[in-house]
């Protein structure tokens, strides 16, 4: 079993983003990035925090025990999702906030352990919350940078350009199999200018590379009844065995256990249970690369 306690009690985690409303099977309930990387973070021991934004459609209750700051929107940003039997998806929009401030950020919440910046539709500049946030480790979802909505609500991914400099802060980068469709070269051009990235692939594990060492990491075994969110809990419990001292690989371990259980129910409902991680991370084994 891993050892979050061993270095770092209580780490402080800020995750900014825009939570979302997703529509599944004819109901709205509780999505984005954010709002799945601030429950993986709270669930797993930390301090959560967010910065978002979200009109007065959103449930305050989403995100309960919990500090936030919550940006005034007209409509909180609502996806629809829709996941192929071969595990591809197709989203669509139907509204969306407007992007978020870093001046927002209170300046109690400057200096965390971590901070993850967690976009949905493009909606941070990565290079300004890093350089607001002044935190430890800074940990970017890449899937958010490479999406826009077409005039008929459709994500389409236009190919994401960006000069090192922009990523400048960013401790890790974190891209799945979707987020590379007419991308090229972008796993490369991630890995020279961030210090640590990962490629996850769902039931085939992740690769990362880190500082010129790439390794594969596998999973834990168990039955998937919905992806939505794996990649965002991946990244969360990752970034938080860094800031406990963990190396690259029991990091990734631990994000694929707490991922490993999301995926084990609809939705968000079971992030109650992501505490159960650490012990699930042992058995998730690490293959040199």
């Amino acid at each position: 079993m891993l050892d979050l306690h061993s270095s770092l009690a209580r780490p402080a985690a800020v995750v900014c983003g825009l939570v979302t409303l997703d529509r599944v099977a004819g109901r709205l309930v509780p999505g984005g990035s954010a709002w799945y990387a601030a429950h993986t973070f709270r669930g797993l021991g930390a301090e959560a925090r967010v910065l978002t934004a979200a009109g007065p459609d959103y449930p305050q209750s989403a995100l309960a025990g919990m500090e936030s700051r919550i940006a005034a929107a007209a409509r909180t940003t609502l996806f629809v999702n829709v996941h192929a039997p071969g595990g591809g998806r197709r989203q669509r929009v139907e509204a969306a906030a407007p992007p978020l401030d870093p001046a927002a950020l209170p300046a109690a919440w400057r200096g965390a352990d971590v901070l993850h910046l967690a976009p949905v539709l493009g909606e941070i500049s990565p290079r300004a919350f890093a350089d607001a946030a002044g935190a430890r480790i800074v940990g970017l979802g890449v899937q958010g940078l490479v999406r826009a909505v077409a005039p008929d609500g459709a994500v389409v991914q236009p190919r994401w350009s960006f000069a090192p400099a922009e990523l400048s802060g960013v401790t890790a980068a974190f891209v799945g199999e979707d987020d590379l469709a007419g991308q090229d070269d972008l796993l490369a051009r991630l890995a020279a200018a961030v210090p640590i990235v990962v490629f996850t692939r769902g039931a085939a594990g992740c690769t990362v590379t880190a500082r010129g060492r790439t390794f594969h990491v596998g999973v834990f075994p168990t039955r998937e009844v919905d992806p939505t969110g794996a990649g965002d809990v991946f990244a969360a419990g990752f970034l938080l065995a860094l800031a406990r001292g963990a190396d690259a690989g029991d990091a990734a371990r631990l994000g694929a256990a707490a991922a490993s259980i999301v995926v084990e129910g609809v939705g968000g409902e079971m992030l109650p249970r992501i505490g159960e991680a650490a012990e699930r991370a042992g058995r998730v084994p690490v293959i040199a690369g």
